[in-house]
Parts: structure tokens; sequence; C-alpha cells
């Protein structure tokens, strides 16, 4: 059965465009002598990567359904003007500077493709904002968001975009940690999506379907503040999933103060390899394990293609390796067209 979260959980460069998702993923050839050395995970302030901004960003928007068939519109920095500062950049992500510009979709150790939107992460974001309802709970409840593989992170910044949204802020505390493999990624693509999903969401226009924003010192102030008026406390982790990822996840001492905490772990597109799968299961259940284990409830999200021709995952590898690892799965919505099957699973750790 699923844990009764607070949030009343009821039962251009978007990969594949909606198609039947036959077209294989295209990853670099790279053999396995050769692979570049996982990179080591390392924990981002929000400050930090918000330092790396030029002073403007091309935007566009994206239209997520959501419920009764009405949409919702979500702003994301352009992938072309991501490019752009990537290629005037001078600065060392203590990676290629040309992570991010070549042909491949992912580069394994390198680039894991994270400036693209993938289609399961509309997927996750519009059924997020089917089920996400008004509180019922007490405002000294903490609630900790963990997106694995963010990206450009539309599912967080979902659930982002409807709390911004509500009258008034009804929790005690809200972190949200955004993972992705490429620092660079977190820098240049999540946090300004964070940061344009807040502009728009507290004006009461409706944004453009594409413009610039400028970033200003007195809009990266008034977006400080606010979040911190909202006690909403955000960062970054890049690198491998492995132990020390794990220590890196935990919730900040402001979530830990509240009467109770609430995990959501999200993720989407990253059971694509049979080489991660097992690392990104492992880092999965032992977040879950240690929520629960510490008296705090805990649940996760996975959207994912059924099968990723040309690459070997999916979801049958993926249920196989959790239940090895004493996780537990179930379909929490499935598409009902006609080609490769995508689908959203709620997992839990039940036991160990």
């Amino acid at each position: 059965m699923s844990p009764n979260f607070s949030f009343n959980l009821k039962n251009d460069d978007i990969e594949d465009d909606r198609s039947d998702g036959s077209e294989p993923v295209s990853i670099a050839d790279v053999r396995e002598g050769s692979k570049a050395p996982a990179t080591e995970p390392r924990l981002h302030t929000l400050r930090d990567m918000l330092s790396v901004l030029p002073s403007k960003i091309s935007y566009c928007s994206i239209q997520i359904p959501s419920k009764d068939s009405s949409m919702i519109s979500l702003p994301r920095r352009e992938l072309f003007d991501i490019r752009a500062q990537l290629m005037a950049e001078d600065q060392d992500y203590g990676q290629s500077p040309t992570i991010g510009l070549s042909t491949d979709d992912i580069t394994p150790n390198i680039y894991e493709g994270g400036f693209k939107t993938w289609e399961c992460s509309v997927d996750l974001a519009s059924f997020l904002a089917g089920i996400l309802t008004d509180h019922n709970r007490p405002d000294d409840f903490g609630y900790h968001i963990i997106e694995l593989g963010a990206g450009t992170a539309l599912p967080t910044l979902m659930v982002f975009y409807l709390l911004l949204k509500s009258s008034s802020p009804w929790w005690g505390a809200l972190q949200l940690t955004f993972a992705d493999y490429n620092q660079s990624v977190l820098e240049l693509a999540t946090m300004p999506n964070l940061l344009l999903t807040w502009h728009f969401a507290r004006s009461l226009m409706a944004s453009p379907p594409v413009g610039d924003l400028e970033i200003t010192t007195d809009l990266l102030s008034r977006f400080l503040d606010d979040l911190s008026s909202k006690k909403i406390y955000v960062s970054g982790i890049s690198g491998a999933w492995n132990h020390a990822f794990n220590d890196l996840a935990r919730p900040f001492d402001q979530l830990q103060r509240q009467r109770a905490t609430e995990t959501i772990v999200l993720a989407s597109e990253t059971i694509y390899s049979p080489a991660s799968i097992r690392a990104f299961s492992d880092t999965l259940l032992s977040v879950l394990g240690r929520e629960k284990a510490s008296g705090r409830t805990a649940i996760a999200f996975i959207a994912a293609k059924r099968i990723y021709f040309g690459v070997g995952g999916g979801v049958d590898e993926f249920l196989r390796i959790l239940e090895q690892l004493g996780g537990e799965a179930r379909t929490a919505w499935e598409t009902e067209d006609t080609g490769v099957g995508r689908v959203i699973m709620e997992v839990t750790k039940e036991h160990g």
C-alpha cells in the first residue's frame, strides 16, 4: 500500500517527440577498458550553482498535460542557449568542454544526456500535476524531494510550480535536491529552469512561449530571499551514484527539526542501460531504506520506457534487480497508445 503523503497523492529537444520510441538512444561507443573513471559525487549550494549564470538566458515553454485536460506551461532554458554558453565559457568543470556538444546523447562516465528534455520526464511531470492536491497536514511537516538524473528537472519543477501557486506556504520546510552526473548540467540547465519557473510562477501574467530573461543581481536577490522566506532549501549533487552520493542526499537540519519529514524520490529515463541499473537501484533503495529506518515516510516514482532499443535496459531488468535488492514496485501509470510502452512505477523499500 502506498504511504499517505501529505501532498495527498491520489491513485524541439524532447527526445522522441512522442513518437513510438523505436529510435535507439545514441550512446558513444566507448570500449570498457578506455571508459573514463566515474566522477566522485560533490554537493553544490544554490548560490554556487547560480554564480555561473550569464547576464541573459533564452527560454521556451513546454506544455504539460494536467487535470481535466488542462495544460500547465513550464519554461525551460533553450538548448541552443546552453550550447552557446558551453562554447563561450573558459570555466573548467573538471570534464571535457565539449560535454553536451557532440551528436551523442550519452557518453558513459562523461555526459549523461542532462541538457535534453527526455520524453518520460514529461510523463512524470504530467503525472505529478494530476495527483498533487491540496494538503491536509500540519504546517510543521518537512518535505524532501530528490530528483535523480535531474537534467532539465521537469518533474521537480512541476511540484515547485504548483507549490508556489499555493495561496500560502503550508509546509514547515521544503528541500529540493537535484542530482545529475554533470555539474555543468546543474549549473546551465537545472538551476536556470528553477529560476525561470519561480519567475513566471509569481507573475500575474502568463509566460510568453519564448523569450529572454535578464539575470540581474536584483532578480537573484529576490529569488533567494523568496525561497528563504518560504523555507525552501535547494542543493545539487553531481557525480556517480555510490555510497558517498547517498550521504550527500540526506535531509538538511531544517527538515530534521520538523515534526515529521516525508521524502519523494523522482527519476525518469535512468534505467536505459544495464550497466547502470544496479547502481541506480542500489542508490534508490538506500535512500528509501535510510528514510524509513529514521522513521520518515519515503516513496519513489520512476518513469521509463519498457525497453530501450539499441541499449538493452528497460523495466524488466530494473524490476529484476529491484527485487534482488529488496525493493517493491507497482505500476502507477502507463501509456495506452501503440509503440513502445512508457510507465511510471511507484517504488518502496518495505524490508531491510
